[in-house]
């Protein structure tokens, strides 16, 4: 059986090596969780290697706020339906 802390070491350069390729973190993780690794183990690595670059997880941030910002202008009026129009309810 492999040792945690390899099988740890092992994740952190998966994750660097595809996070400088530009993939998003969370889809990383789920692409470990898919191949099987111990779950404990990839939050470890995930952790690790959000304290050595903490702009990672700036940068996440920062999409899903972007996403959220842009929602409420990409999501069109909600039309009334028949009855509302025709009972004149909002």
């Amino acid at each position: 059986m492999a040792n945690s802390a390899d099988s740890v070491k092992q994740i952190v350069d998966y994750l660097d090596k595809n996070l400088k390729k530009g993939y998003k973190l969370e889809d990383l993780r789920w692409a470990l969780v898919n191949q099987k690794h111990s779950r404990i183990e990839i939050e470890k690595a995930i952790k690790f290697v959000e304290a050595r670059t903490p702009s990672v997880k700036k940068e996440e941030q920062k999409i899903e706020e972007i996403k959220e910002a842009t929602h409420e202008f990409i999501m069109p009026e909600k039309k009334k339906g028949f009855f509302s129009r025709l009972l004149g309810k909002d």
